[in-house]
């Protein structure tokens, strides 16, 4: 049972920056990592990538670049890894990844997905005054069976909680860039805590939001979104 779980956004091969949050981890009481994929494609090492998560057991999911990458294809983006310099092993641990996986928490049932379940390219967003409404019948068929209390996705880089009347969305954003950073979702202390991640030092706390906030807006499903939400962001900032 998970009382206190660490999230790990879309991870684009910054193998460093996986390891110092992977030792910090390691100090802060954890009961599961988790990993929202896109392990490939990115200015570090995906042999190292692989081998850091397999190493600390990170529970990880499949992203769509992790899929390209396995298909040889898309390989025009920027700081793209070539499937010729993924190790076998590693190469068989990228192949083994689902898609999406379910963990117990003492709060209900989380799903890991990449996007949304299992459609990689998933995007969930309600809009605001600088971005369209992102509605996904998917996540709205998720919400209806009423299996799941929690999802934590990635794909959109950018660390937010979306509230529902029965389910929570956490973006993980990634660590790769100028807004890297992780989450430590507390689910006895109703607690989500943001930290910012950079090249030098320890993971630093920049925001916390009450898990289940009373205060906050709650959509039934994405048909609800209208595009003049006011984000709940993971960030020291607006950005």
């Amino acid at each position: 049972m998970i009382r206190r779980l660490g999230v790990i956004g879309d991870l684009h091969g910054e193998h460093e920056r996986l390891a110092r949050v992977l030792e910090w981890f390691a100090g802060q009481q954890l009961d599961a990592l988790v990993c929202t994929g896109d392990v490939a494609d990115g200015r570090g090492c995906i042999n190292e990538s692989c081998f850091l998560l397999q190493q600390a057991n990170v529970a990880t999911v499949s992203g769509n670049h992790d899929r390209w990458l396995l298909e040889d294809r898309v390989r025009h983006v920027a700081d793209a890894h070539s499937i010729d310099e993924v190790s076998d092993d590693n190469l068989a641990f990228l192949k083994s990844l689902p898609r999406s996986r379910s963990l117990e928490t003492s709060r209900g049932s989380l799903l890991l997905c990449h996007g949304v379940a299992d459609d990689d390219l998933g995007k969930v967003w309600p809009g605001t005054s600088r971005s369209r409404v992102e509605r996904s019948d998917d996540l709205d068929a998720l919400i209806d069976t009423g299996r799941h209390r929690f999802l934590v996705n990635g794909h959109l880089h950018y660390r937010v909680l979306i509230d529902f009347h029965d389910m929570l969305l956490l973006n993980a954003g990634t660590l790769k860039g100028q807004y890297s950073g992780i989450t430590i979702m507390d689910f006895e202390a109703d607690v989500v805590a943001a930290f910012e991640v950079t090249d030098a030092g320890p993971p630093q706390r920049v925001r916390e939001h009450p898990m289940l906030g009373a205060n906050r807006h709650r959509f039934r499903s994405t048909a609800d979104f209208d595009g003049a939400w006011e984000p709940v962001t993971l960030y020291r900032q607006a950005i």
